[in-house]
């Protein structure tokens, strides 16, 4: 009996990344399955325009889990951020059998008490793909146990409509997801994303005092886009 296919494909992308509407870098993401069967997702920031280059400035991250269904099992994330004077890093390992994990960050470690269907940030955003893949679950609000550093988060993301989309990788019929902040919160975190891109997002924009701050919008990627 063949066995089933995962909820995500493998595969690479490539995004662009504007500050204030100016492009200061990329970021590439990358989805594995290793020889164990465990899945790797990896994504890496570089600086493209020379001013952040001269700051030297870069983020890493990556995750390691496995599929139960249509649900990410989490087992280890790594963020490393490097910038002037501000240097951090966060990691974590879980122990199931025991239901903690072990946190570290630049400040030392600790454990923290597993959750059912707890999320790293990487995870969260593969989990979400998942979640709209199903028409059922669209248009409803998501939401996600968050381990963020040490500290462990409720977020939740909602439907915020319908459009065609134009990013450089080309056109997408899109859905567009609100994350929910608190109330009087000057920040809006919007993502778009596609069937074409099997719902993991071709645009994440991020806004405060009503300006866009940052902009990610996919460039590039190895799987087959039909677009608009």
């Amino acid at each position: 009996m063949a066995a089933e296919p995962p909820p995500l494909p493998p595969h690479e992308a490539t995004y662009e990344v504007l500050r204030h509407g100016k492009k200061i870098g990329e970021l590439s993401v990358s989805l594995e399955q290793l020889d164990n069967g465990v899945w790797h997702y990896r994504s890496d920031t570089r600086a493209t325009a020379w001013w952040v280059k001269a700051l030297n400035v870069s983020a890493e991250e990556s995750a390691h889990f496995v599929w139960r269904g249509d649900r990410i099992v989490m087992l280890t994330y790594h963020h490393a951020q490097k910038a002037p004077a501000n240097n951090r890093f966060f990691q974590h390992r879980t122990d199931w059998d025991a239901g903690t994990t072990e946190v570290r960050t630049e400040d030392g470690r600790q454990t923290v008490e597993l959750l059912d269907n707890m999320v790293d940030p990487l995870s969260l955003r593969l989990q979400l793909a998942v979640n709209l893949a199903d028409e059922v679950q669209r248009r409803k609000t998501h939401d996600f146990t968050l381990l963020d550093r040490d500290e462990v988060k409720e977020k939740q993301y909602s439907f915020d409509g319908e459009e065609a989309l134009e990013v450089p990788a080309g056109c997408f019929e899109a859905v567009r997801i609100r994350r929910i902040e608190n109330p009087g919160s000057d920040k809006h975190n919007l993502s778009w994303h596609a069937a074409d891109f099997h719902w993991m997002p071709v645009r994440i924009l991020r806004q405060e005092d009503g300006k866009d701050k940052l902009d990610i919008r996919l460039l590039e990627t190895d799987l087959p886009l039909d677009g608009c």
